[in-house]
């Protein structure tokens, strides 16, 4: 028969012997399931053969694609076994301590203090204003030196003609009770408009302080500071801080020079210039307009926030880095800028990783990139 015939030529095992099964009923004939294996791997090997000739025919790398698969699977075995001999040497911490953080696109600048000085014109005038019209006490001060002094740093002459008109209307409404907030307001006024020929400056307002340490009975040992009795203003302060003792000696703190010996000695001029100063910062205060200061370490609670604070309030342009960029971090340096931007400051915020190579390449060419 054909069947037979078939099998004969492919060699799969045919018997032409029929069965019966349970009930009497003839079944056909039965092939192996092996030999039915065996024949289509044989026809997915021919296939295979075929496809492989055309290829060839074609010229057609039908192994580029694994190659390069292999290669790539080698280069990360290498890469991996690189970096576990870093981390075996020197631990976790320097992988994760050099990673980038450095991204333009997340850059993020600050420098619109005329809405905010707006804004606190108006809530100094608004609190006098209920002082006056509902007798409540309140914790507004209108001879507040600090705070007008920022104002000053703000002011531009939209927010001098606000005054002036707010001064405009509030005189016009006849209440005598308004008085105190007329009069505030003529004052900002004044202040501000004499300000705008000027330079915004940095002035330090706060009081001296002195440490007090406790030692309870528990041996808990509680630590605050206290207003100097003796130095009420940062001048008097600083006055005594430069003056030496009877015999002649340096002040207690000066700064020195290396003579050609190689030996420091206290220098009169350099420690005279640094008390000068520090009294202009305290007096009249000192600007830094026009001026450009990178500053990294400036985390919330650091001494380089408030060297920021600082700057920002001279009128300086500021980049700030942070390694801890996030929303929280972003805001932080928001409300920095709202509270001590001044006149032609700008803030500038950069994530940025100092520990990495990479960043400080990118930070380089972020400020030194552009034409």
């Amino acid at each position: 028969t054909v069947a037979q015939a078939y099998a004969a030529h492919t060699g799969i095992a045919y018997s032409a012997t029929q069965a019966s099964s349970a009930d009497g009923a003839s079944q056909g004939p039965t092939v192996s399931s092996a030999e039915l294996k065996k024949v289509r791997l044989r026809e997915i090997e021919h296939i295979q053969q075929q496809i492989a000739v055309l290829a060839r025919y074609a010229g057609i790398d039908l192994r580029s694609d694994g190659r390069t698969a292999e290669g790539y699977q080698t280069g990360a075995q290498q890469l991996q076994t690189s970096v576990d001999n870093i981390t075996a040497e020197f631990g976790d911490d320097l992988i994760a301590g050099v990673q980038p953080r450095f991204d333009a696109r997340k850059i993020r600048r600050f420098d619109s203090c005329w809405n905010w000085a707006r804004q606190d014109a108006y809530e100094w005038i608004q609190q006098t204003i209920a002082v006056c019209t509902t007798g409540v006490a309140s914790d507004v001060d209108v001879s507040d030196e600090a705070r007008l002094q920022q104002l000053q740093n703000r002011a531009d002459v939209q927010l001098v003609q606000m005054l002036a008109g707010t001064a405009k209307i509030l005189g016009a409404s006849n209440n005598d009770a308004l008085q105190p907030a007329i009069q505030l307001t003529q004052a900002l006024h004044d202040a501000c408009k004499d300000s705008l020929d000027q330079e915004p400056v940095y002035r330090e307002f706060s009081k001296p302080m002195q440490p007090e340490t406790h030692v309870q009975s528990t041996g808990e040992v509680k630590y605050t500071e206290k207003p100097r009795p003796s130095e009420r203003s940062w001048a008097e302060y600083i006055q005594h801080m430069s003056c030496g003792d009877l015999d002649n000696t340096p002040p207690l703190m000066h700064l020195r020079e290396q003579t050609e010996s190689g030996q420091w000695t206290y220098s009169d001029m350099y420690s005279g210039a640094y008390f000068s100063g520090l009294n202009s910062i305290a007096t009249q205060g000192i600007s830094f307009a026009g001026k450009t200061a990178l500053v990294t370490g400036c985390g919330r609670g650091s001494i380089g926030a408030e060297i920021v604070s600082s700057l920002l309030a001279g009128g300086a342009k500021v980049l700030a880095t942070t390694s801890s960029y996030s929303r929280a971090t972003t805001l932080f340096f928001e409300n920095l800028y709202r509270t001590h931007g001044s006149r032609g400051s700008e803030l500038v915020v950069v994530p940025f990783n100092q520990g990495s190579v990479q960043d400080i390449e990118n930070l380089v060419s972020h400020v030194y990139g552009k034409s």
